[in-house]
């Protein structure tokens, strides 16, 4: 007869548990993503994001020039399903106007 209570009774309710933590698991980290998406940066970050997307360019390199000014180089990979990724590389330098961007030609 324990048996049959044990078996009835508390590992339904051991399993509705378990689901109920792990879908609040699942619930958190989703909102931890969000709002590390709705984070605006400033600066290079910044313009990143919004030309490109949330983290999807990366700095390579910091360069400065020859009147002084700071200008880096990025890349944005290209993925394609089971094969490497293509890079597109790009030269964002501070002006007066803000920031511009060139494609580098490889």
């Amino acid at each position: 007869m324990l048996k049959f209570i044990v078996f009835v009774v508390l590992i339904p309710i051991t399993i509705f548990l378990l689901s109920a933590f792990i879908n609040g698991l699942f619930e958190l980290s989703h909102e931890e993503k969000e709002n590390r998406k709705r984070l605006i940066r400033e600066g290079i970050e910044g313009y990143l994001d919004q030309t490109f997307g949330y983290g999807t360019a990366k700095i390579f390199k910091s360069i400065f020039d020859a009147e002084g000014l700071l200008s880096y180089v990025i890349y944005l990979p290209h993925y394609k399903w089971l094969k490497s990724p293509r890079y597109q590389w790009f030269e964002v330098s501070l002006s007066d106007k803000g920031y511009t961007l060139r494609e580098i030609k490889a």
